[in-house]
């Protein structure tokens, strides 16, 4: 008998990339109320440091405020930030080649990697960066797109401005790890100090959606799908029958179902493997336990007849979207993020998570009906590029000037 599939506790998904920056368990970061504006007040290693957050709503209005600008191909470009080099990447490069496809022109804004370790020193200057960064960004125009919220809800407030529009990208609202900048608390903080207009979330997952929907408004929230590239048209069927599960290991991968589908398989010529850093051994898998480097993470799924995603809870998932964008087919959970690239009853579903004969007929269905998830996702990466554009382009309709 199968494990049965952990449940959130709020709303029974978690990120597929759950990540705990350095930030929220070793420092404290709270922003405050003063009068004539706001501050954040950042402790670290025990030294309080207070940093000023103009109140743009209660400035005096200035040529900057005189009417909202629509970009398009003639205009100003989108503006894009990402205060995680490595882990947004991806998002950022296909955001900007989606916006490109639409006629609409984007610039990358400089920032410090946050993705830190080791000093004090070292984080407590990327963290200062960040805040100093959205303050100085969030008023000398926009749009931007924030790629990462470092502080998560905490952004909000961070890149507050009455005019200037701000979009911030909410991957992962509830993480599985603790993170201080993403408890119910932090969410109702910034709700109070993140102004009545700017900035604005976007979601790219109806789950991601709901949780932000609790504490914001809905004119505040948007939904999108999460930019990708056209699947590869070079891509062909794989000749060797593997069926692969790739990426480090988290809490949210399902161990014991993974051992219990590994007979089934097998018995049917297909290699279960899987490969990424963290796993343990797993009985029927044979398993690539290290760090990959692109060059690599590239080289097994050009070796991959079908992913496995073998997710309890997730939000949105980077490698599924790899996958199909390398040609290979998917199979897992049918969730709001998955129906929303490959559609309803997807090729690839796994209909009852307990019991191995159905994660087969769906690993055989993905196989089968490649050529129909490939279709589903040039569908979507197109509809990515227009809906993301659209959101841009009326952003300054948002602003209801």
């Amino acid at each position: 008998m199968l494990s049965p599939p952990l449940r959130h506790p709020h709303v029974g998904f978690a990120p597929d990339a759950a990540m705990a920056p350095w930030w929220s368990k070793l420092h404290r970061i709270s922003l405050t109320n003063r009068r004539g504006g706001s501050a954040a007040s950042v402790t670290i290693d025990g030294a309080r440091r207070c940093l000023p957050i103009q109140d743009e709503m209660n400035a005096p209005p200035s040529r900057e405020r005189t009417g909202a600008q629509l970009i398009g191909p003639a205009s100003a470009p989108v503006r894009l930030y990402s205060p995680l080099h490595d882990v947004s990447e991806h998002f950022v490069e296909r955001l900007s080649e989606s916006l490109e496809a639409g006629g609409v022109p984007s610039i990358r804004l400089e920032s410090r990697n946050g993705e830190v370790a080791g000093s004090l020193r070292a984080k407590a200057l990327a963290l200062g960066a960040h805040i100093k960064n959205g303050r100085r960004y969030a008023r000398e125009g926009g749009p931007n797109v924030v790629a990462w919220p470092l502080l998560g809800w905490l952004d909000m407030p961070l890149w507050r401005h009455y005019t200037n529009q701000t979009f911030i990208a909410m991957h992962d609202p509830e993480p599985l790890a603790r993170q201080n900048g993403l408890s119910p608390r932090a969410a109702a903080l910034s709700r109070k100090l993140s102004g009545s207009k700017w900035p604005h979330l976007v979601t790219m997952s109806p789950e991601a959606h709901d949780v932000a929907a609790r504490y914001f408004a809905p004119e505040r929230i948007h939904l999108a799908p999460h930019p990708m590239r056209a699947p590869s048209s070079d891509s062909a069927v794989r000749p060797v029958r593997t069926v692969l599960v790739l990426g480090q290991y988290k809490p949210a991968r399902d161990l014991d179902a993974m051992a219990a589908i590994a007979p089934s398989l097998t018995a049917a010529g297909w290699n279960p493997t899987v490969a990424g850093r963290g796993w343990p051994p797993i009985p029927g898998w044979q398993l690539i336990n290290r760090f990959l480097p692109e060059e690599e993470f590239h080289e097994l799924l050009a070796s991959a007849s079908v992913v496995l995603l073998p997710y309890r809870y997730y939000f949105q998932s980077g490698v599924a979207l790899r996958a199909l964008e390398a040609g290979v087919p998917v199979v897992g959970r049918s969730t709001g993020f998955l129906t929303s690239i490959l559609g309803a009853n997807f090729p690839g579903a796994v209909g009852n998570w307990d019991d191995p004969s159905s994660w087969l007929a769906a690993v055989e269905a993905a196989a089968l009906g490649r050529s129909d998830q490939m279709r589903s996702a040039s569908t979507y990466s197109r509809l990515g590029s227009s809906e993301w554009c659209a959101l841009l382009q009326q952003s300054g309709e948002l602003t209801g000037q």
